[in-house]
C-alpha cells in the first residue's frame, strides 16, 4: 500500500510552518549563545566608537525663504505666497552645496580648504511644512566651523538671487561660535548596531547550520531522502499540569492533557496499520528508531493502546532489554517481573509472564531489570517461539526494541516479526545514519510498513509541569540511566 501521494497531500499545507517553527526553536534553544555573541559585538562597537571618537563642533544658521522681496513682511503675504515659500525652501537647500558657492566660501573663510571639503562639512535641511532652512557646519575645530558658516552668510544671497530671481532667503538666526563639542551619540549608536549585527549573524549561522545538517526536517524529507512512507506525523507536545494532579509518567493518548492533535494522530496511524494488516496479514510489529530519545517507546505504547481501544486484543512487549521503559511509560511497577528474560531462561512461561492492564485494556510483557547480554537473549530460538506463540493468542503484538542504529537487537527481532515501524524525530539523526539503520533490516527480509515523523514543531501546546517543560520524546525513555554499551555500575556514579 502506497501512502506517498496521500501523505504529501495531508501535510504539505503545514510543511512550511513546520520548517519555520523548527528554525525558530533552534534559535530559541541557542538564545544564550546568541545573546553572548550580540554582547561581544556590542562591546566591539563601543570600542570602535571610543577609539575613533573626535570632538566635533557645529555652527548653525537659521534662514527663512520667501517668494517676495525681503522688504515685504510676512503679515501681508497671501496663503499662496506662503505655500510657494515652503516649496522654495526645498529648492534652496541644494544651492548651498553647489560647486560655485562652495568654492566662494572656501576662498573667503580664511582657512586653506577646498570646495569639496566645504561640502563634506555642511548639512542643509528644511523644516517640514515650513519655509525655514537650517545650514549646519560641523568640523573638529570650532573656529573653522564658525568661519565657514560666516562665509556662507556673507556670500549665499548672490547665488540664491542668480538661481531664483524675485525670491528672498533671509537669515533670522546668525551663526555662533560653538563653546562645547557636540553630544557624542556614537558610543550609544555603535554598540546598538553591534548588538543587532551580532544577534543577526548568530541567527543566520544557526539557520545555515541546520539547513546544511543532513537531518530529516519535514515529512517530505522522509520520502525524498529515505524513500519511506509516512504513516503519521506527531507534533511536539507539552502537557498541562495542575497543582495537586498526579505527575504523568508518560505521554499517552488516554490522557486528554496530551492534546487533541496527539490523540487523533495516533488514531490515524492505527487506521493505516489496521488497513495494511488486513491486506498483508501483519500481526507482529517491531517499533524502533535510529537513535535514543526519538520517542519510539511512546509511539509503541500509544499504537498498542489505540489498537486495544478499537476492540483488538493486543500484547505490548518491552524488548528493549538494556533500557526497558514501557512499564514506566504506562505508570506501573514491574520490579518483580523478569519479562522476556524469565521466559527465555525457563523460569516462567509466556502465560505466567503476561499481565493485563484493565486501565488500558492491554496485555503487557514487561520488566524493569536491564540486562547486558540482550543480543544473546533475543537471538535465542526461545525468543522466536515467544513471538510465534503470541501471534496465535493476540490480534496484534507490538514490540518495543532498542534503537536500530546503535545495537543489533531490533534487526534480530525484525526477523521474527511481520513488519517494522520506524520512528524518526525531526532534525535528530542524519539521513545517512537512518539509511544505514534501514539497511540493517534487509537481511531480516521484513518490510518496513512506514515511518512515524515525530516531535515536529507544527503542532505544539505550550505548558508547564512543575515548572519544567516536558516534550514528546523528551524527558521520558532514553534521557535517563546509563547509555547503550555502558555498564550498570557506571550509571550509578553519574
Amino acid at each position: 500500500m502506497n501512502y506517498n501521494s496521500e501523505t504529501k497531500k495531508e501535510y504539505e499545507e503545514g510543511l512550511s510552518l513546520d520548517t519555520v517553527l523548527m528554525y525558530a526553536k533552534k534559535i530559541l534553544d541557542k538564545w544564550f549563545a546568541i545573546l553572548l555573541v550580540a554582547v561581544l559585538f556590542a562591546l566591539a562597537g563601543f570600542a570602535v566608537a571610543v577609539l575613533n571618537y573626535r570632538d566635533h563642533y557645529s555652527s548653525q544658521i537659521m534662514l527663512i525663504a520667501s517668494n517676495k522681496s525681503s522688504t515685504l513682511t510676512a503679515a501681508v503675504q497671501s496663503q499662496s505666497d506662503i505655500n510657494a515659500s515652503v516649496s522654495l525652501a526645498e529648492s534652496f537647500k541644494y544651492v548651498f552645496t553647489t560647486t560655485q558657492l562652495s568654492s566662494k566660501v572656501a576662498e573667503t573663510c580664511g582657512y586653506d580648504i577646498t570646495a569639496d571639503e566645504v561640502k563634506s562639512h555642511v548639512t542643509v535641511k528644511s523644516v517640514d511644512e515650513t519655509s525655514i532652512i537650517y545650514l549646519i557646519v560641523t568640523t573638529e575645530n570650532p573656529d573653522v566651523s564658525y568661519s565657514i558658516a560666516k562665509a556662507y552668510e556673507d556670500n549665499y544671497a548672490e547665488y540664491i538671487e542668480k538661481a531664483f530671481p524675485n525670491t528672498a532667503l533671509k537669515v533670522i538666526d546668525p551663526a555662533l561660535k560653538a563653546t562645547k563639542p557636540n553630544a557624542d551619540r556614537s558610543k550609544l549608536l555603535y554598540p546598538m548596531i553591534g548588538f543587532l549585527l551580532g544577534a543577526l549573524i548568530s541567527c543566520v549561522f544557526i539557520i545555515v547550520a541546520v539547513i546544511f545538517k543532513d537531518t530529516i526536517k519535514n515529512s517530505d524529507d522522509v520520502t525524498n531522502k529515505l524513500g519511506m512512507k509516512v504513516i503519521g506525523v506527531i507534533g511536539r507536545v507539552q502537557m498541562k499540569y495542575k497543582k495537586g494532579e498526579p505527575k504523568p509518567t508518560g505521554i499517552l493518548i488516554t490522557d486528554k492533557r496530551s492534546g487533541f492533535g496527539f490523540i487523533e494522530s495516533h488514531k490515524l496511524i492505527r487506521t493505516k496499520i489496521e488497513h495494511a494488516a488486513s491486506n498483508q496479514g501483519y500481526k507482529a510489529i517491531v517499533v524502533t528508531s535510529t537513535m535514543e530519545n526519538e520517542g519510539k517507546t511512546t509511539s509503541a505504547t500509544n499504537i498498542a493502546i489505540s489498537l486495544a481501544q478499537n476492540g483488538k486484543s493486543v500484547l505490548l512487549i518491552d524488548a528493549d532489554l538494556r533500557k526497558p521503559s514501557v512499564a514506566k511509560t504506562l505508570g506501573f511497577s514491574a520490579n518483580d517481573d523478569e519479562g522476556i528474560c524469565g521466559i527465555v531462561s525457563g523460569n516462567k512461561t509466556l502465560r505466567e509472564s503476561i499481565k493485563y492492564s484493565e486501565k488500558y485494556q492491554l496485555f503487557v510483557l514487561v520488566s524493569n531489570k536491564a540486562v547486558e547480554n540482550s543480543t544473546e537473549v533475543l537471538s535465542s530460538h526461545k525468543m522466536e517461539e515467544i513471538i510465534e506463540a503470541a501471534k496465535k493468542e493476540f490480534d496484534y503484538v507490538i514490540i518495543d526494541t532498542a534503537p536500530c542504529g546503535i545495537i543489533a537487537d531490533a534487526s534480530i527481532l525484525a526477523a521474527y516479526a511481520d513488519t517494522i515501524v520506524l520512528v524518526v524525530k525531526q532534525d535528530c539523526a542524519s539521513a545517512r545514519r537512518i539509511k544505514r539503520a534501514i539497511d540493517n533490516f534487509e537481511n531480516s527480509g521484513t518490510e518496513i510498513i512506514g515511518c512515524i515523523f515525530n516531535n515536529t514543531e507544527g503542532t505544539m501546546a505550550k505548558s508547564k509541569i512543575y515548572g519544567k517543560k516536558y516534550g514528546y520524546g523528551y524527558g521520558y525513555g532514553y534521557g535517563y540511566g546509563y547509555g547503550y554499551g555502558k555498564s550498570k555500575s557506571k550509571s550509578k556514579n553519574k
